[in-house]
């Protein structure tokens, strides 16, 4: 399955690439490693363990189980020359420190030295920090989308943990307020993901996912004018495909659940042309329609996309949509897929 994010998922710190003469060789030697490629690999890792600051700071660096010469030039895609002065200059700083009684010599190993989270936290603008963490959140939330998460418990609490260390660390920025807001959604508690995502929009008026998530957060305390209003905020205030999907899937959502067929169809055929390789495209359009020819083509779509799909998914992927708006959705895919 193709899945497109947008840039707020990048990773990487949120940190400026004019750099003061003041600035300490310490933060540069530090965010060198960053920039070489060193956040890119948590992509690939299981990030379901980062479950407080410490541990950010351990697979940021990767140094606790061991990390030789070589294997350092993959996580930083840099030349030799660079890393080795990178390197020697972090054992300089202690941050690092060479392992003993190594048997093999053609191989140097590093370790963590024992102030080397010290080191590490005060020479990493905290602000910074705090917006890394909240796209990792974020990521996380995403993951709830995609239908093939085997504990989603696991990723909602996970998805807490870290939003919350996130506005622990800079609660006046917008991105870190929209991750708590976010987490809370997920989590079924709609007070506070009002109150988390009218702060996102309240510092960035032009922030298009806060906007979408207020709306949504809206709808579930029934406050279905205004959500409405909102998520066309929203739609009006993303310039990407992506985004504009999310939002129509709301307004698919808000239509099906009020009985407005014509207008659930209408977003449904949107949601299908915007985004072909999402399920929820197919979801929305098959929920809104009878069976007919274009449906047995929707069905044999989403099946391709999750094999295994059953309604009541919906429910256990989707805890947000309560439990009377999932066994709508639920009744209505059952006609098409039992």
């Amino acid at each position: 399955m193709t899945v497109q994010k947008d840039n707020i998922y990048e990773f990487g710190f949120g940190r400026s690439d004019n750099v003061s003469k003041q600035t300490n060789l310490l933060d540069e030697a530090v965010f060198s490693f960053l920039y070489g490629g060193l956040f890119r690999v948590l992509k690939s890792l299981s990030l379901s363990s980062i479950l407080d600051l410490e541990i950010v700071f351990r697979l940021y660096v990767n140094f606790y189980k061991g990390l030789s010469f070589y294997d350092i030039q993959y996580f930083t895609q840099a030349p030799e020359r660079t890393l080795w002065r990178r390197l020697k200059y972090l054992e300089e700083k202690d941050v690092i420190k060479k392992s003993k009684n190594q048997k093999d010599k053609r191989t140097i190993r590093f370790l963590l030295s024992k102030n080397s989270y010290e080191t590490l936290s005060s020479s990493i603008p905290k602000e910074d920090l705090a917006i890394t963490i909240s796209k990792i959140a974020m990521s996380y939330a995403d993951k709830l989308w995609m239908f093939n998460v085997r504990d989603p418990n696991k990723v909602r609490k996970t998805l807490l943990n870290l939003a919350r260390s996130s506005v622990s660390l800079n609660e006046g920025n917008y991105l870190c307020q929209f991750a708590f807001g976010l987490s809370y959604y997920y989590g079924g508690n709609f007070d506070l993901s009002l109150n988390h995502s009218y702060n996102s929009i309240k510092i960035n008026k032009k922030f298009a996912h806060g906007r979408r998530l207020f709306g949504s957060s809206l709808y579930q305390i029934d406050d279905k004018k205004r959500a409405t209003k909102e998520m066309e905020k929203a739609l009006d205030l993303y310039e990407d495909s992506y985004g504009k999907w999310r939002t129509y899937f709301e307004l698919w959502r808000f239509s099906f659940l009020d009985d407005e067929h014509e207008k659930a169809k209408n977003y449904a055929e949107k949601l299908v042309k915007l985004q072909p390789e999402y399920p929820q495209s197919y979801i929305g359009y098959l929920a809104s329609n009878k069976k007919g020819t274009n449906t047995k083509q929707m069905k044999a779509k989403l099946i391709e996309l999750v094999p295994n799909f059953a309604p009541a998914m919906i429910r256990n992927f989707h805890s947000w949509i309560r439990d009377d708006q999932a066994n709508k959705i639920i009744e209505r895919l059952k006609i098409h897929v039992s």
